[in-house]
């Protein structure tokens, strides 16, 4: 009998921006550019489809690039001034969510991540409990309101 083959890295959710690391960039850039190269194979000689594809290449290499870059800049500078380190974070957060929507179109395809490659709303989960606060509180009235009818 054959032992089950271990899988390379666990299931991960990615909840927050700041919990995006290297790993999670590298595993979709992996799976964007076995994509691409296909792409660019199948349609060698069909100059409309290799532009497009470049296009598609050169974007989002663009945008990893910058991932990376920030994301090594986070991990250098832990005691960077907050006004700093709250840009790189948006950076970060920007940067991945253009990712995940260049990479959705495949998210029927196998292999794609939908723990990991999705739009993340918050940088963390102190941001997203102030965010949701206000929205859960105007979802729900008091019993007296409801009762009164002036709840929602």
């Amino acid at each position: 009998m054959t032992e089950p083959a271990e899988s390379a890295e666990p299931e991960r959710t990615l909840h927050y921006a700041d919990d995006i690391s290297a790993a999670d960039v590298d595993a979709l850039a992996a799976f964007l550019d076995d994509r691409l190269k296909a792409l660019a194979t199948r349609h060698r000689g069909q100059p409309e489809e290799q532009r497009a594809t470049l296009g598609m290449v050169n974007v989002t290499h663009h945008l990893m690039s910058s991932l990376r870059h920030h994301l090594e800049q986070r991990s250098a500078r832990p005691g960077e001034p907050s006004t700093e380190s709250l840009d790189r974070r948006l950076e970060i957060q920007r940067d991945w969510n253009l990712l995940c929507e260049a990479v959705s179109p495949w998210r029927d395809a196998e292999g794609y991540d939908t723990e990991r490659w999705h739009h993340l709303r918050h940088l963390d989960a102190a941001t997203g409990a102030r965010n949701e606060e206000p929205a859960a509180r105007a979802g729900t009235g008091s019993a007296a309101e409801n009762a009164n009818g002036q709840g929602r």
